[in-house]
């Protein structure tokens, strides 16, 4: 990944992805919640940044984004839910998130991907589309597992409820 390394609390962690603008790391999944210092390193340059504190929560969900912004709401034909393509009562759809907490099940290892079998449950989890206030706005959670194969992202199953709000 481009002789980088990444420490956290001094120690290196799991590089995912880097490109010249962003690099994607994993927290080991061992890490309390709290401030930690942050450092990267050019290992080929013999360069170092300089230290940034972080804070590390034991929850912190996000819907990720894929391209053009689209939030990764995904239809069973795996196209993004949005004007043109909406979603339809009663209809099942997918969402990819990270850091969901904590799960349950199979083993989940720092830098390792998620089993297949059997699979890492994340915790409860609700989804609304729109304001919570609204029971229109709440979905159907169908399931919650980190993506077998993937490394800290859970694919959240939800059923649109036949009288949700348009």
């Amino acid at each position: 990944l481009g002789g980088a390394c990444v420490t956290l609390n001094g120690a290196p962690i799991p590089l995912m992805l880097m490109s010249p603008g962003q690099i994607n790391a994993q927290i080991p999944l061992t890490l309390a919640a709290g401030r930690y210092p942050l450092v990267v390193l050019s290992i080929g340059n013999q360069a170092i940044s300089a230290t940034t504190n972080v804070t590390v929560a034991k929850y912190a969900p996000a819907v990720l984004i894929g391209s053009g912004g689209q939030p990764a709401i995904i239809h069973k034909d795996g196209t993004f839910v949005n004007q043109d393509h909406p979603a339809d009562r009663d209809e099942t759809l997918l969402i990819y998130a990270t850091s969901l907490g904590p799960t349950t099940g199979g083993a989940v290892a720092t830098g390792g991907a998620a089993p297949l079998s059997p699979l890492a449950a994340t915790g409860s989890v609700q989804v609304y589309f729109g304001n919570p206030l609204f029971k229109q706005g709440q979905m159907i959670v169908n399931s919650s597992v980190l993506l077998p194969g993937a490394v800290g992202i859970a694919q959240i199953s939800v059923t649109v409820p036949g009288f949700h709000i348009s």
